[in-house]
């Protein structure tokens, strides 16, 4: 956590951007006080939001992608009975279905963009949610937001001095995804294939911070010979007329299309021939200080001996990642970002997933059905002992605890999936 504590405000502080407009430095005043907005309540829903002329402020939205229910009694019969462990969640057998959530796409006229942090607000103090839900919980007060002051009523917005002025830009990455690979590839990617198969890139090229390389090798596998995104690296820019898609808020929770075309494009580009590799993998958790399994060594000495290969994703490249992930025919690991990977399993494969009961979730699940992936989980109870983190005065749990496995019953039911 204090690690990406350090990244977010290293990246959030930036050089100035190298554009040639600029906003004209404004006198000191009262500044505009901001408000988290949902984008629902303030915009009006239109058919197409890249017709011209551009919509008034604050902006427009319009379905891209239609919301999908996978209903209950499908999805029972894709889980039921599948999952095991201590008080095994409902939604493990099934219940109440899967949703695939819609994607809308959203254009703003005139407003600020602080590219480390997803956010983008107008001149009237909207901030709208589904571009800084990722980050407020890095910041829930917005006070890292460039040029914003958290004073006795609330966060207030100063225009600093000297920031870059785009004419037009379609935003796709969100906080989550500058620090975590699964929210860059499971949420990022698909707001932008969202933005480019509306056509709206052509005319709205991407941009973003900063990036990393195994960001870089993801872009360059989805793209292809398409334009990269412009680099901006000012922390606050302002976008004469912006576009967005709503899979950059948590869309690993509810993934739909185009998720699909995502990996469709970068299975293609990574060209991985499914026959090698190894067929059984572990994805190994241990050296990670946020969600301790103190047992692992147990777990993974116990699984080499069924045949299994322990792996450490973070150490790959990312094609590698893509590769083991897609010539694997049984995975068996903790929850965590490495799963997102899931997404490049081939159809016959099983994903046997470890879930601390404080740390449970569907998202691995959801892309596991999307993708026709045989997915089935252990639960755990947890947790042993728990770090307390707390940021800009607000609790998060479960950020960093400790775990056990009951490993002879895991073992067990490892022995009966296999």
């Amino acid at each position: 956590m204090k690690r990406v504590l350090r990244v977010a405000r290293r990246i959030a502080k930036g050089a100035a951007g190298r554009l040639k407009a600029m906003v004209p430095e404004r006198p000191e005043g009262p500044g505009t006080p901001l408000e988290v907005v949902f984008e629902e309540n303030v915009l009006p829903r239109v058919d197409d939001v890249l017709v011209e002329p551009p919509p008034p402020a604050p902006g427009a939205m319009a379905q891209a992608i239609p919301q999908v229910i996978l209903d209950e009694p499908e999805t029972r019969a894709l889980l039921g009975g599948n999952s095991g462990g201590t008080d095994v969640p409902p939604w493990a057998h099934g219940a109440n279905g899967v949703l695939r959530s819609r994607v809308d796409l959203v254009r703003l006229p005139g407003v600020w963009h602080a590219p480390a942090y997803g956010a983008l607000f107008n001149d009237q103090g909207l901030v709208f949610h589904k571009a800084i839900h990722e980050a407020l919980y890095l910041t829930p007060t917005l006070g890292l937001l460039p040029g914003v002051k958290v004073e006795a009523d609330g966060p207030v917005f100063r225009v600093p001095d000297d920031v870059p002025v785009v004419d037009r830009a379609t935003v796709f990455m969100a906080w989550g995804g500058l620090h975590n690979y699964g929210h860059f590839l499971i949420d990022c990617l698909p707001a932008l294939a969202t933005a480019m198969g509306a056509g709206a890139t052509e005319r709205f090229p991407a941009i973003t911070p900063p990036l990393l390389p195994w960001h870089r090798e993801l872009l360059s596998l989805m793209l292809g010979d398409q334009p990269q995104p412009r680099l901006i690296e000012a922390p606050l820019v302002r976008i004469e007329d912006a576009v967005f898609a709503t899979a950059m808020d948590h869309f690993l929770h509810a993934p739909n299309a185009p998720l699909d075309r995502v990996r469709e494009r970068i299975l293609a580009a990574a060209a991985i021939d499914p026959a090698g590799g190894a067929k059984r993998i572990y994805v190994t958790r241990r050296g990670s200080q946020k969600r301790v399994l103190v047992n692992e060594l147990d777990l993974e000495t116990a699984l080499a001996a069924r045949g299994f290969t322990i792996v450490r994703p973070e150490e790959l490249s990312v094609r590698d990642q893509i590769a083991l992930f897609h010539q694997a025919d049984l995975i068996v690991a903790p929850a965590g970002a490495a799963l997102a990977n899931v997404l490049f399993c081939r159809p016959s494969a099983k994903v046997i997933e470890l879930q601390p009961s404080n740390f449970i979730g569907v998202w691995v699940r959801n892309i596991a059905l999307l993708v026709g992936v045989d997915w089935r989980a252990f639960f755990a109870p947890s947790p042993l002992s728990e770090t307390e983190v707390y940021l800009e005065g607000h609790h998060r749990p479960n950020a960093e605890f400790s775990w056990r496995l009951d490993l002879p019953a895991f073992l067990a039911f490892l022995d009966a999936a296999l």
